[in-house]
C-alpha cells in the first residue's frame, strides 16, 4: 500500500471512528431523556395550560433525531430540538425546576434532572446544527459556482413579504415561520432569509439558531457586504448560548 492510499485509508478510518462515536453519544443523549421524561419530569403546555396547575403527564413518549412526540388524551405533540430553549437555576414555583422547549415546559422537584435534560437537548441542538450546516455546504459551493443566481419565485415573494410584515408588527415566530417557509421552496434563492431569520433569532433569545442561520448566510455569501458585521454578530451570540 503506498503512502497515499494509506493516508486516504486513516482518514477514513478517522472518520468513521469519529462518526461511530458521535452516534454512540447521540444514543446516549436521548435515551437519558427518553429515562427522565418517563420517570422523573412532568410537563406542561405554555399555550394550551397558561397556569402550572395544568400540568400533565405524558403518555407514548418517543425520543427522535430531530424531536420529541408524546400523547396527551390521544392527542400527539412535538417538540423540535431545534426550538428555542430556556433554563432557569431558581425554581419559578417553591419547590419546582423548570427549563422550556418551545411551548412545552419540563418541571421537577430535583433542580439536577432538569439541567441534565436540559444539557442532554443542548448537545442534540449543536450536534444538529453542526450535521445540518455540513450538508448546506455542497448546496453554497453549487450556489456560489453559479453565474447566473436563481431568482426569487412568486411563492417566495409571497412569504418573503409576509415575514417582512409580521416582523414589522414585533411578531417574530410568525416572521421565523414565514421565513422558513420561502428557504423550503428554494435554499438558495433569497440568501437574506438567513440573516433575517438569524437576526429573528436572536430577537427571541435563540442564540444557538441565531449562529446556524448566520452561518448559512455565510456560507452563501462570503464577500457580502455585511459579512464582517455578520462575522461580529456570531461571535457575540457565542457568548450569550445557553451550553
Amino acid at each position: 500500500m503506498n503512502i497515499i492510499r494509506l493516508m486516504n485509508f486513516l482518514a477514513v478510518l478517522l472518520f468513521t471512528t469519529m462518526a461511530n462515536a458521535q452516534t454512540k453519544e447521540l444514543d446516549k443523549a436521548k435515551a437519558d431523556i427518553s429515562e427522565l421524561l418517563r420517570n422523573r419530569i412532568f410537563f406542561y403546555d405554555t399555550e394550551e395550560f397558561p397556569s402550572y396547575k395544568a400540568r400533565f403527564v405524558p403518555k407514548d413518549i418517543l425520543v427522535m433525531d430531530d424531536r420529541i412526540e408524546f400523547k396527551i388524551k390521544k392527542t400527539t405533540r412535538t417538540v423540535y430540538f431545534a426550538d428555542k430553549l430556556t433554563y432557569l437555576n431558581n425554581p419559578w414555583h417553591v419547590g419546582l425546576h423548570y427549563m422550556i422547549l418551545g411551548n412545552t415546559t419540563f418541571m421537577e422537584t430535583t433542580a439536577g434532572n432538569v439541567r441534565k435534560l436540559a444539557d442532554n437537548i443542548i448537545f442534540i441542538q449543536n450536534q444538529l446544527f453542526k450535521s445540518q450546516l455540513a450538508l448546506f455546504e455542497p448546496i453554497a459551493v453549487k450556489y456560489l459556482a453559479l453565474k447566473v443566481k436563481p431568482p426569487v419565485s412568486e411563492a417566495q415573494r409571497e412569504y418573503i413579504v409576509q415575514a417582512n410584515s409580521f416582523n414589522e408588527q414585533r411578531n417574530f415566530s410568525k416572521a421565523i415561520e414565514h421565513y422558513n417557509k420561502a428557504i423550503e421552496i428554494d435554499q438558495t434563492a433569497y440568501p437574506a432569509a438567513y440573516s433575517n431569520l438569524a437576526l429573528l433569532s436572536a430577537q427571541t433569545n435563540n442564540f444557538n439558531a441565531a449562529i446556524y442561520y448566520m452561518k448559512k448566510y455565510l456560507l452563501l455569501e462570503p464577500e457580502a457586504s455585511d459579512a464582517r458585521s455578520a462575522q461580529d454578530k456570531i461571535y457575540e451570540w457565542k457568548a450569550r448560548t445557553t451550553n
